[in-house]
């Protein structure tokens, strides 16, 4: 990065939610891959198919967890870190995250120069006058993400929060919860780029080991005499 630029204190603020964010939307996509794979897993073995508390503790679980762990990004508060309380933020201040921020990552050369010219990545999230990022956008993007995830937050507050008398009006089904996930893993993603001018395709870590090899061995342990 170019060291001549000066981040703004709000600038540095951003940059460190954004370290918080990433790991928080990380654990999450994370946690929703494993609780997949293993209800995959079952579907593939009719043997695992049968009736058992053990299965209704786990999509309890993951319900519980994922919802409450969506709401924290959805629900802006005034001591804490949020993805849409972030979101707010860069609309009501779109020239923190300016086109000068984003081209200080670019090697001060005239490879850096050339980069400039040949790949304008920022340009598509730009307002008009092209010198910062276009407020109507994030707004757009806080709007989306508040739409998918207004089931999860709606049963997150009435139920996991706390017990509500009303009462949510729906349990949020996996499907809903899994494009809530994967909607805060995309749009992460199109942030880091602003942030970062790096691009990634998602979040989602690569597994370092076989984290399903537990699976294949015998859960109980049957003792003789």
């Amino acid at each position: 990065m170019n060291q001549n630029f000066v981040k703004s204190h709000k600038l540095q603020k951003w940059l460190k939610w954004m370290e918080t964010i990433h790991n928080e939307i990380r654990a999450l996509v994370l946690d929703a891959n494993i609780f997949c794979e293993v209800r995959e897993i079952i579907n593939r073995n009719s043997r695992l198919q049968k009736p058992t508390s053990f299965y209704g503790y786990l999509a309890d679980s993951y319900i519980s967890h994922s919802t409450a762990s969506i709401r924290r990004q959805i629900k802006p508060h005034r001591d804490s870190v949020s993805f849409v309380g972030l979101l707010k933020e860069i609309a009501h201040n779109p020239e923190e995250l300016s086109r000068s921020y984003f081209e200080s990552f670019y090697p001060n050369s005239e490879f850096g120069d050339l980069m400039k010219n040949e790949i304008d990545d920022f340009a598509q999230y730009a307002d008009p006058s092209d010198t910062h990022v276009c407020a109507e956008m994030v707004k757009d993007d806080i709007d989306k993400l508040k739409e998918a995830a207004n089931p999860c937050e709606e049963f997150a507050d009435r139920r996991i929060a706390h017990y509500d008398m009303r009462g949510p009006t729906s349990v949020p089904t996996f499907d809903e919860i899994g494009h809530c996930i994967k909607l805060l893993d995309k749009l992460y993603v199109k942030y880091h780029l602003l942030f970062y001018n790096e691009g990634m395709n998602t979040v989602m870590p690569t597994y370092q080991y076989d984290w399903k090899a537990i699976f294949r061995e015998p859960w109980l342990i049957r003792h003789s005499g």
